[in-house]
């Protein structure tokens, strides 16, 4: 028998699971993993796919919580893992995650390696780097999103899993991390444990992805009201560039007729930005010029999807 399962919800394009499949094969501790490809509602894999895998299971189509339930209960490992099917895995991950998962800690979480070349998403990448930053300051956090995440069985088994009535990729990952935090248990960050991953490539897909993003937290804070001030991994430089980001737009309007009102905005808004400013000097010093504008975009975004939230938005 294997110690850890390394679960891989997956609908799409048969070809585009098979990088992260082959990344899996290649890991450290491979002889002590088993490889489950949770199918969302297809046909059988072809036999290439189905032969990089150790289990296969199928079911109706019900999104990533249901798959990823499916996939960690068809096995009986102690150590579950999850990463997604667009993520490749170091040789190392899978071993990083269990180590931390052996010692005091009930969940984990990996980071993103990279995201891509174009400006879009080295941005991103940075915003992921300043969050990164974060947590790694803290003994314990509050999220494993499951891009790079690790379980102790027992505790998937106490918290019945994923809540299936998301049916989509969108913070369920985050309702699993509170309901664990909030039952005792703690999540550690595995700063080594790294997966490549290819962000958003356009502005517009970013401003979408941040804009359910949005609308999706203010919906899982209204269960969870006590993460509203802070969840741990959520700089409140970004929160306050949120709320100030229709003011910033608004105040170019009144530039001819009050500049001094348009500076004082968007001086305050490059203020906000600093740490944002600091963390790309440091990771990535050629989108240093952009981050203002991205900042805005990602404030803008989140504004309108947390305004959707706390005015009708559902699941």
């Amino acid at each position: 028998m294997t110690e850890v399962a390394v679960v891989i919800p997956f609908r799409g394009q048969w070809d585009t699971v098979i990088p992260t499949l082959r990344a899996l094969v290649t890991q450290t501790i491979r002889s002590r993993m088993t490889v489950v490809l949770s199918v969302d509602g297809m046909e059988k894999p072809p036999s290439e796919v189905a032969e990089l895998a150790d289990v296969c299971v199928n079911g109706r189509q019900g999104g990533p919580a249901s798959a990823r339930n499916r996939g960690w209960r068809a096995v009986s490992t102690p150590f579950i893992l999850f990463t997604d099917s667009d993520c490749i895995p170091e040789t190392t991950w899978a071993l990083r995650m269990v180590d931390k998962l052996e010692g005091e800690y009930q969940a984990v979480k990996g980071i993103y390696s990279s995201g891509g070349s174009k400006l879009i998403q080295r941005l991103a990448q940075v915003e992921f780097e300043e969050r990164y930053r974060l947590m790694e300051r803290a003994e314990t956090i509050h999220l494993a999103d499951t891009y790079s995440a690790g379980f102790r069985r027992d505790w998937l088994e106490k918290l019945d899993g994923f809540d299936e009535s998301f049916p989509l990729p969108e913070h369920e990952d985050v309702d699993l991390s509170w309901r664990l935090t909030g039952a005792g248990g703690r999540i550690g960050f595995v700063h080594d444990a790294r997966v490549a991953h290819i962000h958003r490539s356009s502005w517009t897909a970013y401003f979408a992805m941040k804009y359910r993003r949005g609308k999706w937290r203010v919906m899982l804070v209204r269960k969870f009201p006590a993460r509203a001030v802070s969840d741990g991994y959520t700089p409140q430089t970004l929160k306050l560039q949120m709320l100030l980001s229709v003011p910033v737009v608004f105040s170019l309007f009144l530039l001819p007729f009050f500049p001094g009102v348009t500076v004082f905005f968007w001086l305050l808004f490059l203020l906000l930005c600093a740490p944002l400013l600091l963390t790309a000097m440091a990771s990535d010093p050629f989108t240093l010029l952009f981050v203002p504008f991205f900042a805005l975009w990602r404030g803008t975004a989140l504004f309108a999807g947390a305004l959707r939230g706390l005015t009708g938005g559902s699941k």
